[in-house]
């Protein structure tokens, strides 16, 4: 039979993702006669407050070498929900756009998205019971954020902003 720590590797293995990443993206479009403010790296605030936790405990038939199948308890801790969030990008005016702005010092001017990520995964699952976490800026981060831009009709741009959601 297999001993516990065999079992948790299995788990481990083949059924946990450490670090779940969850994708996410907005487009903005870029108006006519305007530009990226060169090494614009895009801004993202986010919610966490529509995020639930719970804890569940269910049965999964594991293979057992030499004696076939067992039941296992599994326990497990999902997240359920979504993130509201906001993405915002600088962009000025290209060198033929004749214009004004209310800041006579700077033409740069923010564009933003907003958009909503719906998130139903499996945080964690092992034979021995799991801890809950705090859902917080420390364990839920904006990782590899990434801007694409594209040409679309009337002269504009869009800005495609992606990027995920790590739970750590």
């Amino acid at each position: 039979m297999k001993k516990d720590n065999e079992i948790s590797n299995y788990v481990n293995d083949n059924h946990v993702n450490s670090h779940k990443k969850v994708p996410f993206c907005c487009v903005i479009a870029i108006p006519d006669g305007f530009e990226l403010v060169p090494h614009c790296y895009p801004k993202v605030i986010y919610s966490l407050e529509c995020l639930a936790l719970c804890k569940d405990v269910c049965r999964k038939t594991v293979p057992v070498e030499g004696c076939g199948q067992a039941e296992i308890d599994l326990h497990v801790l999902k997240i359920k929900g979504c993130i509201p969030y906001i993405v915002n990008i600088e962009v000025r005016p290209t060198c033929d756009w004749k214009g004004c702005s209310t800041d006579s010092h700077s033409k740069e001017i923010t564009l933003c998205c907003k958009e909503s990520v719906c998130i139903d995964a499996v945080l964690q699952c092992s034979v021995h019971c799991v801890d809950s976490i705090d859902l917080n800026c420390e364990n839920v981060k904006v990782c590899d954020l990434s801007i694409q831009i594209s040409d679309c009709m009337n002269s504009c741009h869009l800005a495609k902003i992606s990027g995920y959601f790590q739970f750590c």
